[in-house]
């Protein structure tokens, strides 16, 4: 079942999604040791802004690109890629657009330069990283991430060290090191810039790939954590956004397992989806079983001592330090939604978008049904039993589907 090649694609794909994560937890940690909490949760905000517009590129842009470009004819892919890279910056400025005008309806004109920085770059740097992934070259582009992720760390710490850290700064770094590690990758996918562009036919291809299902059900999954935090931010201000993410950076030590597959499954799947359900399944099925035994490792760390995990993160006088309850209950969460999130990714590879546009969905209407009985009375701790509750809603419609899909294959004439 774990053959050499399977072992050697999910290694280096954790990897890669380990320098990511591992990065992205380090900076978010400094910022909130650095950063009073309002200020940390307005970051909190602002990212969790950034990442749901990511979100229609990875759907309309990056999801598809990951399908086709591992089916394309050699000869195709460098047309294909440098059609991509003009889409992402075309796309991502429109976004760019709403970001900025967000932020002046809520009064940060100051951040409106830096978070468009930040946010142009960064889309810029992981569509590379996303063309380097579907050509399963993990390894390569652990580089340029080690540069974008790892640098900005570093920036951030000689800014708290030795210069001035606040809000403005460190989206500067962070927009800085995108931009170092988005040229570095475009060198390693050899784009040819003389190369033609197929903007229509391209458009065309990735609409039918993603479209409207791929869109909603990416907004859908980003929906069920952003509703949360500002349902926080609207009864009790940013500082309780803070605490939020401040427990979910514990437990967003576990996405170098989880996203790493998520960045396999959708290749692997498409590559064997010619066989049909069950040979797509079975291709994707060995990498969701391999990570089981780390993840449940992790979990029982985090259930068992999360007091020492949270003074170990955040310093003996971190304002975060009364967090375990929520800390254990979005590890239970998180473990509810494994299977669902790397299911739902083997969906999108086998071209069934609307079967995950539909377990999402199922997601954030329980999410939202949840928040609005729990919030309320009991604040933080309300919001972690929602997306519990949504998380095992997700996970009996994963069942359903995952059978539908089944008995409809087994209908079908030999």
């Amino acid at each position: 079942m774990w053959d050499k090649p399977t072992l050697m694609r999910a290694s280096w794909t954790v990897i890669d999604q380990g320098i990511v994560s591992v990065g992205t937890f380090l900076a978010s940690i400094l910022l909130a040791r650095h950063l009073p909490a309002t200020e940390y949760g307005t970051y909190a905000l602002l990212f969790g802004g950034m990442f749901a517009l990511q979100l229609i590129n990875a759907t309309v842009l990056f999801h598809p690109l990951s399908v086709l470009l591992v089916l394309a004819h050699e000869s195709e892919q460098p047309k294909l890629l440098k059609t991509t890279l003009v889409l992402i910056t075309g796309l991502s400025a429109v976004l760019g657009a709403f970001l900025g005008f967000a932020l002046l309806l809520f009064g940060r004109s100051d951040l409106i330069l830096p978070a468009l920085s930040c946010f142009l770059l960064w889309q810029l740097q992981e569509g590379m990283r996303r063309g380097l992934l579907a050509e399963f070259r993990h390894r390569v582009a652990s580089i340029g991430d080690a540069v974008s992720y790892l640098g900005q760390v570093a920036v951030i710490l000689w800014l708290a060290t030795w210069a001035t850290l606040d809000l403005t700064n460190a989206l500067y770094a962070l927009a800085i090191t995108s931009g170092l590690a988005a040229a570095l990758q475009c060198w390693q996918l050899r784009i040819r810039f003389s190369t033609t562009l197929a903007l229509r036919r391209t458009m065309t291809e990735f609409w039918a790939v993603g479209g409207f299902w791929a869109l909603g059900n990416g907004l859908l999954s980003s929906l069920r954590y952003q509703m949360l935090s500002w349902a926080l931010t609207i009864g009790a201000g940013p500082a309780a956004a803070a605490n939020l993410q401040a427990a979910l950076n514990i437990v967003n030590l576990s996405n170098p397992l989880i996203m790493g597959l998520c960045n396999i499954i959708p290749q692997a799947a498409a590559q064997a989806s010619t066989g049909g359900m069950m040979a797509a399944w079975r291709a994707t099925r060995r990498y969701l079983v391999l990570a089981v035994p780390p993840l449940l490792a992790f979990a029982s760390v985090v259930l068992i001592a999360p007091e020492q995990i949270l003074q170990l993160v955040y310093g003996p006088e971190s304002v975060y330090l009364g967090l375990s309850l929520p800390v254990r209950l979005l590890i239970i969460a998180a473990l509810a939604g494994y299977s669902t999130d790397l299911v739902v990714s083997f969906l999108h590879g086998f071209k069934a978008v609307p079967f995950a546009f539909a377990i999402n969905a199922i997601g954030a209407l329980t999410t939202a049904a949840l928040a609005l009985a729990l919030i309320k009375p009991f604040g933080l701790t309300g919001s972690c039993l929602a997306l519990i509750g949504a998380n095992a809603a997700r996970l009996v419609a994963t069942h359903v589907v995952l059978t539908r899909i089944a008995a409809s294959e087994d209908r079908q004439p030999a």
